[in-house]
């Protein structure tokens, strides 16, 4: 049996701080972010993040997913205890927990209120990474021969293997994995970023 050919999918980091997406910890999540997507996208497809204007065009993340989570069963493994919020760890995007009569619970978090229960929670579901390019003020330009896969306005763009841009999604992949090593390469992009380049992790990862 042959490898499916992943599908594709692109969307514009309206707020680059760390949270949605989060790439600390050695792992890249979307949690509380693009209901859409996280619904849709499968594992062994890729999702890239983009910045908007006046800056447009440039790199913020991308991510192969590797799982695909319920809320609880990622507050509950401890793989990603890390991604809890905490006092050392502003920017935890792990703030959903089974309540006691079964619905979820929103923990404290300095990203998201009850305003945002309803949206995050609709699709339970997150998706996890460990091979991923998170990039944040560091962006770099994607080169202009591949910019038909950028997009441009709200919500998101899903490539197909069977449709005809997807050849510059082959071209997209090879230039980043032979240009950038996976990881996280800078700091969140947004200038009063709420989650510090990780000089906790150690405490984190304990």
């Amino acid at each position: 049996m042959t490898d499916r050919k992943p599908d594709f999918f692109s969307y514009i980091v309206a707020s680059d701080n760390g949270f949605a997406p989060n790439p600390y910890g050695g792992i890249c999540t979307l949690a509380c972010s693009k209901p859409n997507i996280r619904h849709s996208a499968n594992v062994g497809d890729w999702i890239i993040g983009t910045t908007p204007s006046p800056n447009q065009g440039r790199l913020v993340f991308a991510m192969r997913v590797e799982r695909g989570l319920t809320f609880d069963m990622y507050w509950e493994q401890a793989e990603y205890a890390c991604k809890k919020p905490s006092k050392g760890n502003g920017c935890g995007d792990n703030i959903y927990k089974k309540g006691t009569h079964g619905g979820l619970l929103q923990v404290k978090n300095i990203f998201h209120s009850e305003a945002h229960f309803e949206r995050d929670t609709h699709v339970n579901r997150v998706l996890i990474s460990k091979n991923y390019y998170y990039f944040g003020k560091e962006a770099p330009e994607i080169p202009i021969k591949m910019k038909s896969i950028i997009h441009s306005i709200q919500g998101h763009k899903r490539i197909k293997p069977t449709t005809p841009e997807y050849v510059q999604v082959t071209r997209f992949l090879e230039w980043l994995q032979a240009s950038f090593k996976p990881g996280m390469i800078g700091e969140p992009g947004q200038p009063h970023a709420k989650c510090k380049f990780p000089a906790m992790s150690t405490e984190l990862q304990a």
